[in-house]
């Protein structure tokens, strides 16, 4: 796996193909918009969606804290698609048998009971995470005097070949006072991206990622 060290504010955050970012000085493991039980979901609803989504995003959540032993690990919201459904209980085991805290910052999906969240072991915050010198929420918003990370978005870039092809993969965006996880889930759409010269754009394969900054035509400078 190709990871990429990103600097900012003084702080070194390692973004991994898997979309998730850590931040070793602190130890934390950040995703965003898991969106688990979001098959059931939709098949409850009489949409044939196909199962396995959640084993392989809890898999791959599993094997990146095998990689980077973090303290803890921190999700920005989106971690369940809907309301209360059959997949929740094998989540919440699989937290328990972690063996690190798991914490939530609540997106506009996280609709469950609190119970369902204090029974499973997570630690449930308001809308915002603060340490260092960043913010971390669930969707975008400028706070001024702080740096916001924040998921949401699900953001994705178009990158184009001589020949006309192209192809449209997640990426990590950093702004000038923000920047966007890509969704860690694998069931989730794109919200194409388009970026300042200000910006430093990291499109994610499923296996490296990539600094596309300059592949990208920008739109001109940053309003702020």
């Amino acid at each position: 796996m190709l990871t990429v060290s990103h600097k900012l504010l003084g702080e070194d955050l390692v973004l991994h193909p898997h979309r998730a970012l850590y931040w070793p000085r602190l130890q934390w493991l950040l995703v965003s918009d898991l969106h688990l039980g979001k098959a059931a979901h939709f098949r409850r609803a009489g949409a044939a969606l196909p199962e396995g989504h959640d084993d392989r995003v809890l898999q791959r959540l599993e094997g990146l804290v095998g990689v980077f032993r973090p303290e803890r690990l921190v999700v920005l919201g989106d971690l369940f698609h809907s309301v209360h459904n059959h997949r929740w209980a094998p989540f919440a085991t699989w937290v328990k048998q972690l063996g690190i805290p798991v914490e939530l910052v609540p997106g506009n999906h996280d609709i469950l009971a609190h119970r369902h969240y204090r029974e499973a072991g997570l630690t449930l915050h308001d809308d915002t995470v603060e340490a260092g010198p960043f913010v971390f929420t669930h969707e975008p918003a400028e706070r001024p005097g702080c740096y916001v990370i924040a998921g949401h978005v699900h953001p994705g870039v178009r990158l184009s070949g001589l020949g006309g092809q192209s192809m449209r993969l997640p990426c990590f965006r950093f702004g000038p006072q923000q920047a966007l996880l890509p969704a860690f889930g694998m069931a989730t759409g794109l919200h194409l991206q388009r970026p300042t010269v200000e910006d430093r754009t990291y499109a994610v394969t499923e296996r490296a990622v990539l600094d596309v900054s300059g592949l990208l035509k920008p739109q001109g400078r940053a309003q702020r």
